[in-house]
């Protein structure tokens, strides 16, 4: 059998994601084409991997508009036939001379032609294998993506493989959060959870999991920062400050992004989200405050300040600054920790050190 070498390599990929990049090389040789795009096709930045000679093309797909708004996502990837199609299956050549997409972004990059086909994946969502050829040889011919055909169910059960091997890394680490006493859930590029500990019930009045299990602040400011978080184009989470409610003391959620050598392109698991809490003492360190809400050393400074009560023009004048600068500081230091008055913040700040999680409190 031709493929039985590739298809050894698929399977193995299933489970060693390292491996994907060869098997999307050798995709692209079988198309005549420059490398192949594996990507998760959903609302939001997509979570991705692709051959290293289309690497830099893909990566300003993926920043830019072009990965929301592009003619084959529109229709291409809705097409549910389980084969490999071409270009030509859904455009017309006048199309494609008339399309900003094909004219503007893949011109550019002297690419033009592409064979693909879409999976559904454990997350709901779908893949995307792209195989992308150059503008000057030409579209994929039939033939070819007949041949690839052979290979869509392997690369099916693959993916479907390494899905599930992505959900249950989440639930292990969600697991390994809760033996150190954190909250934590594993989330989706668009606010999903995909796993999360029996720790986070305690919180299900500030953090709340919505319809299609999206996760939702009941906190509009904390909210808003949530959803600049996953709205970013390059995913470097935050830390999230969060009010107290009833008996629980103001937290802050931390949000992180997963790297995974490309599981998370197959378990749609894109963020970590975990929470410390803090206990009504005395105003916090600046080295935590750095650390709990992503303050430089200088608003850190500011913030402990406000915390203890000092007004803006006292602040400046020991630090030997104007009131501007630090009016400037205080904004970022409001934006950051989510909370738009000095009183907000030197209540929030009012704390140091991580408190006894509430499920462990005695009753």
């Amino acid at each position: 059998m031709r493929f039985a070498s590739l298809i050894d390599d698929i399977y193995e990929a299933g489970v060693l994601p390292e491996k994907w990049p060869n098997v999307l090389d050798q995709l692209a040789r079988i198309a005549d084409a420059e490398g192949t795009l594996l990507f998760s096709a959903a609302p939001g930045k997509p979570s991705w991997i692709a051959s290293a000679a289309i690497h830099h093309m893909v990566a300003e797909w993926a920043s830019g508009p072009w990965a929301q708004n592009n003619p084959r996502g529109q229709r291409l990837v809705p097409i549910k036939e389980p084969r490999f199609l071409t270009d030509l299956d859904a455009f017309t050549l006048e199309e494609i001379s008339k399309d900003e997409y094909y004219q503007t972004f893949l011109k550019q990059w002297g690419m033009g032609w592409c064979v693909g086909t879409s999976i559904r994946s454990p997350a709901g969502d779908a893949l995307v294998f792209s195989i992308e050829k150059a503008l000057a040889k030409g579209p994929v011919p039939r033939e070819v993506a007949s041949e690839l055909d052979q290979l869509r169910p392997h690369l099916a059960r693959a993916s479907l493989l390494a899905g599930r091997i992505g959900l249950e890394r989440a639930r292990a680490t969600v697991g390994a959060f809760e033996t150190l006493g954190l909250p934590a859930v594993v989330i989706s590029a668009r606010g999903k959870a995909l796993a999360a500990n029996a720790a986070m019930s305690e919180y299900a009045r500030e953090i709340r999991v919505g319809a299609r299990d999206e996760i939702q602040f009941v906190s509009a400011a904390a909210q808003a920062v949530f959803v600049e978080t996953l709205e970013s184009r390059d995913h470097t989470g935050c830390s999230i400050a969060v009010p107290g409610a009833g008996e629980h003391a103001p937290f802050v959620a931390h949000v992180t992004p997963l790297r995974g050598g490309g599981l998370e392109v197959f378990s749609g698991a894109s963020f970590l989200l975990y929470i410390t809490c803090v206990a009504q003492q005395t105003p916090p360190a600046g080295e935590l405050l750095q650390a709990l809400f992503d303050l430089s050393p200088a608003e850190a400074r500011v913030a402990s300040l406000i915390a203890e009560g000092q007004a803006v023009d006292a602040i400046a004048n020991g630090l030997s600054v104007t009131p501007n600068t630090i009016r400037t500081q205080l904004k970022a230091i409001f934006h950051k920790t989510g909370v738009g008055r000095q009183a907000e913040l030197a209540s929030l700040l009012s704390s140091s050190g991580l408190r006894t999680p509430p499920w462990k409190q005695p009753r």
